[in-house]
């Protein structure tokens, strides 16, 4: 099957003129009265909020949004976020992600992630939770809540650079409803149509007492890549299922409880990656690599000689207790999370340009190894909270953790040609690490008046970890962090407020591996950061327009870098950066039925602090952190004959060029890959009559092949073999329903 060409539009101006002309267009059909923009209201400060009273920078994202857009994975959803990135693996649950330039340049998150009450992935580095997201899909999701900024006080390690928070659907305690959904559609470059189902039940077992709530979804996005190594064709067929069981019981109006299980299956026979042999280094005058990528292998064609595969398991079980005994609310929330991945690793390039001769082998041999994570979690938060509307609100509380991490690392194995297993060149790696947190935390907002109030938070946090495996001694770690915030509000009007916020955040430190007698510091300490913020938020024109800017400055210290000691590479506190910028959105509804969005971010993230035997560089931006980035959005709905109501949107987002990795020396790295700027443009249609939705899409419709993530593969003596990196979902059009009774 022969691949069909690229079709792009060549300028982010040319796209975003037919952009503004189709708002234009959506304007000039039938108008309405003025309306307003609906109130929100989040969760994530652990108090229920407007989204527009938070001293600090939130965005959400409904999941009927999503839906409606048919945004469907993590990297779509930060589409339309400022300061939100994310660098795309190729796969589902495979990415990173970073807020304001605070990347993870480790293998530990810089970026927290909940599920309703409970925290998501390692806490560690040993789990590599920084490579690893949630790519939960929007049908059971009532809304999306992002936090920018430092979460130190109420989220503890790894929620510096900022929060995500997956708040889904509540059972119903009234009558009962069920939702089916379809969706059918072509992908550019595929042989097969990409597909998905869908559907859910909420049970009211007892009236306004007990409730019920299921979900199903199953999702398969087809292949599209072909292997030349192999001559196999759209290898990288992906499948999503999953499910959710919840059960809300409510026994009188101070007292419920919550039960619910999530389950997820990812699994990718390969990435989505487009091989390049064409690659030219150049070592600057300061000593880095970076690298011109030429020549790819085909048209959406990789090259490997073994499949890049990744499949994941994940199930996440809560139980959530509300009770309200009069003076203070108590909340506990108890989770259990069991994920579990599975990587496959093509490693021929490893001992390319023919290095195998060297070692007595032929140059047409193949290298192939996997590995099996398990990370096990457990956690408990207990918190008192005061009454809302007081002049004093306050909260307490207290959060344990207990992880485990298994790594089963399989041999590196080597093979002739035909895929004939020669000999394991390295010995299975296995280890296993345990963490373990505990933490008291406390707010307290004291209001002066109805204008102005002042909030501070504090939270001290232990955490013991240890580790052990066929790598080496490793001497366990014992660590204690306190992390603090502080903001005030000045109301202007009852509709337009400043904000300053200063906050704290800190990631976990870990052990380094003592090989033989060779001695390398035994461990790296946390790195942590402070930020200073100012905002202003406001809602204008008689409520039909929120505007909301923010100015930041965050001093890094203390990152945990790559560096070398005694010829071994370790992990070191050895940098210091200070990301800041600016951000700013806007939602527009000038009639009733049309709503109009803009986001933008400015982000300046560099290292300005190195230690001796650092591998990276100063004065480069971190990878995955594009220096500008915008995005702009329309949605129109006006009711239509025989009681049919029909809806049209759009979005435009426009990514700057970026480092897909970080630009580090060229004696001890892959040289560095500068992607460069793209945007992507999606429409969506949709005519609604009573429990019926039918709606068509079309994503990326320019056929853009926008480059979200990468690297340069090299060999043993760090010679550039291959770039291999990771673009997004070619074009993709198509039909589907909803229908709900």
């Amino acid at each position: 099957m022969s691949k069909t060409t690229e079709r792009t539009i060549g300028h982010g101006p040319t796209i975003l003129a037919a952009v503004v002309c189709g708002v234009l267009v959506a304007a000039a059909l039938p108008a309405f009265a003025a309306g307003v923009v609906e109130e929100v209201v989040v969760t994530a400060t652990k108090r229920s909020v407007n989204v527009q009273d938070v001293a600090g920078s939130v965005s959400v994202q409904t999941g009927e949004k999503l839906l409606e857009r048919r945004q469907e994975q993590l990297s779509d959803y930060a589409a339309y976020i400022p300061g939100f990135n994310v660098s795309n693996g190729g796969k589902a649950g495979l990415a990173a992600v970073n807020l304001r330039g605070v990347a993870s340049v480790s293998e530990a998150a810089s970026v927290g992630t909940y599920v309703d009450e409970i925290p998501l992935g390692s806490s560690s580095r040993y789990g590599s939770p920084a490579n690893q997201i949630l790519d939960l899909l929007p049908y059971d999701l009532d809304r999306l809540e992002v936090l920018r900024g430092p979460q130190g006080t109420l989220y503890g390690a790894g929620s510096m650079g900022g929060l995500i928070k997956y708040v889904l659907k509540n059972p119903s305690l009234g009558k009962n409803a069920y939702e089916l959904g379809a969706d059918i559609g072509s992908l550019d470059g595929a042989g097969n149509p990409l597909m998905s189902f869908r559907g859910a039940a909420d049970i009211g077992i007892i009236d306004d007492v007990l409730g019920l709530r299921v979900s199903l979804y199953d999702k398969v996005t087809p292949g599209y890549i072909d292997n030349a190594a192999t001559d196999e064709k759209d290898v990288n067929e992906q499948k999503q299922k999953g499910g959710r069981l919840a059960m809300l019981w409510k026994p009188s109006d101070e007292l419920s409880i919550k039960l619910g299980a999530v389950f997820a299956d990812n699994r990718a026979n390969d990435g989505g990656t487009v091989s390049y042999t064409g690659f030219t280094p150049t070592t600057t005058t300061d000593g880095s690599a970076i690298g011109t990528i030429s020549a790819p292998v085909g048209e959406l064609t990789q090259s490997h000689a073994f499949p890049q595969g990744f499949h994941e398991r994940l199930g996440i079980y809560s139980a959530t207790v509300n009770w309200n005994p009069g003076p203070f609310e108590v909340i506990s929330a108890t989770g259990f999370t069991n994920q579990r991945t599975f990587t496959s690793v093509d490693q021929t390039t490893a001992l390319g340009g023919c290095l195998a001769a060297d070692f007595g082998l032929p140059c047409d041999i193949m290298l192939a190894g996997s590995a099996n994570v398990k990370v096990e979690k457990f956690t408990e938060e207990l918190r008192l909270v005061s009454p809302q509307g007081q002049q004093l609100e306050w909260m307490l509380g207290a959060f344990y953790t207990d992880e485990k991490v298994t790594l089963n690392g399989a041999p590196l194995n080597v093979y002739l040609p035909g895929k004939i297993l020669l000999f394991p060149l390295l010995a299975a790696r296995l280890q296993k690490s345990t963490y373990r947190e505990y933490a008291v935390f406390g707010d307290a907002t004291w209001y002066f008046s109805d204008k102005f109030d002042v909030s501070a938070g504090l939270r001290f946090a232990n955490n013991k970890q240890e580790v052990t495996g066929t790598s080496g001694l490793m001497p366990p770690t014992d660590e204690s962090v306190t992390t603090w915030s502080v903001s005030a509000r000045y109301h202007l009007s009852p509709d337009a407020m400043v904000y300053g916020r200063v906050g704290t955040g800190y990631r976990a430190g870990g052990t380094n591996t003592v090989v033989l007698a060779t001695i390398v510091p035994p461990r790296v300490n946390s790195d942590s950061l402070t930020s200073y913020e100012i905002g202003f938020k406001s809602e204008l024109l008689d409520h039909r327009m929120v505007f909301n800017a923010t100015a930041f400055y965050i001093d890094w210290k203390d990152i945990q870098l790559n560096s070398t000691t005694g010829g071994n590479t370790i992990l070191t506190n050895g940098g210091k950066a200070t990301p800041k910028g600016l951000e700013a959105s806007l939602q527009y509804t000038p009639s009733d039925g049309l709503t109009l969005g803009a986001n933008a971010a400015y982000t300046e993230s560099e290292l300005t602090q190195l230690s001796p035997g650092a591998f990276f560089l100063k004065g480069y931006q971190l990878p995955g952190v594009p220096k500008f980035s915008y995005s702009l959005t329309a949605d129109y709905t006006w009711p239509v004959m025989n009681d049919w109501t029909a809806h049209v949107g759009g979005g435009l987002r426009w990514v700057d060029k970026v480092w897909l990795t970080g630009v580090q020396k060229a004696d001890k790295a892959a040289p560095a890959i500068e992607a460069p700027s793209y945007a992507l443009v999606n429409l969506n249609a949709s005519m609604t009559r009573g429990p019926w939705t039918l709606k068509v899409y079309g994503a990326n419709l320019t056929n853009k092949r926008a480059i979200q993530g990468g690297l340069e593969l090299i060999n043993i003596a760090n010679q550039p073999q291959q770039a291999d990196l990771w673009i997004a979902q070619p074009r993709s059009l198509g039909v589907g329903f909803d229908f709900r009774f």
